[in-house]
């Protein structure tokens, strides 16, 4: 198969699939669109089907609402529903695992039967291997997607590849490409482009489902995004517990000596109501715990220190 060039703006997906239709009145916008309903519509299906692989289905929407946003499974599996035809996709072997398995996969549309057009899809990165992994920390993952088509003097696969429906003009679609440097012709599908019909989306037989991560864009930004927020409420916390500690210190430095006892009656009262509670194991476990600490808090203690606390 040979990969044909199209612009990486963020929209390869669609320009990809535009490229395979012939379909110059088409837009990537529109296909963006039409995605975008697919999902909405059967949020849940998508959801409880993807969502382990590559995260929830509400972020891929808000996501596939910015013009010029990096696609993903999502689109590629509402695409194939919403052209009636099924899509192939191809994950090249690099840095490849066993969870990538669903990356290479033919997702197959709603009414699919055995006559039903496939196009093919390939993962690829805008820049060398070498360039790619020195920008992304040693790593390698895709960011633009390519169509691929068979050659033309391969009739018997490229046939079962495209089918077309035969146009009002009784053509059949082509569209010119070139090998070696050699101009030929290569059939290409015709879509159904019924934007009313509800399609039920059904399962496809051949999507193998995985329970690791896989990375992606957008799920190195999820992941990115819940790293920092949890970062930013462990900090939070931590000033809380500071600012409590302070609080608490203030307060003691300003009682008078009757309210310090009075603290410390309570303080030792609600200790041994605390112990009172206790069962034999948990109160021997809580001595054992008093213990090490009181050694830890002297093995800490500077000479002059222990000297002190002897005098007093």
């Amino acid at each position: 198969m040979i990969t044909i060039e199209v612009a990486a703006d963020g929209n390869c997906l669609y320009n990809s699939i535009i490229c395979l239709s012939g379909n110059t009145a088409s837009t990537p916008s529109e296909l963006r669109v039409r995605s975008l309903i697919e999902l909405v519509k059967n949020e849940n299906f998508y959801h409880n089907r993807f969502a382990h692989i590559i995260g929830p289905v509400n972020e891929a929407i808000k996501n596939i609402g910015r013009n010029f946003s990096f696609s993903e499974l999502y689109e590629i599996a509402a695409l194939s529903n919403v052209l009636k035809c099924n899509i192939q996709s191809v994950y090249p072997t690099i840095d490849y695992r066993s969870d990538l398995n669903i990356m290479n996969n033919t997702f197959e549309h709603a009414q699919c039967s055995i006559a039903s057009k496939t196009i093919c899809l390939f993962w690829t990165h805008t820049e060398s291997e070498i360039e790619a992994r020195r920008s992304n920390a040693g790593n390698w993952s895709p960011n633009h997607f390519v169509p691929l088509l068979l050659p033309s003097d391969n009739s018997q696969s490229q046939n079962h590849l495209c089918q077309p429906k035969i146009s009002g003009s009784g053509l059949t679609p082509t569209k010119a490409t070139t090998k070696n440097n050699t101009l030929t012709q290569v059939r290409i599908p015709e879509f159904n482009v019924d934007h009313n019909e509800i399609q039920p989306f059904q399962v496809p037989s051949t999507v193998i489902t995985t329970t690791n991560e896989i990375t992606t864009p957008r799920t190195k930004r999820r992941l990115q995004l819940a790293e920092t927020c949890a970062s930013v409420e462990s900090t939070i916390v931590e000033h809380k517990r500071m600012q409590a500690h302070e609080r608490i210190a203030a307060k003691r430095a300003a009682a008078t000596p009757e309210e310090a006892e009075r603290q410390r009656i309570l303080a030792r009262e609600r200790s041994g109501a605390r112990r009172a509670t206790l069962t034999q194991e948990k109160a021997e476990q809580q001595r054992t715990l008093a213990r090490e600490r009181s050694a830890t808090r002297r093995a800490l203690l500077t000479p002059d220190e222990v000297e002190q606390q002897r005098a007093t």
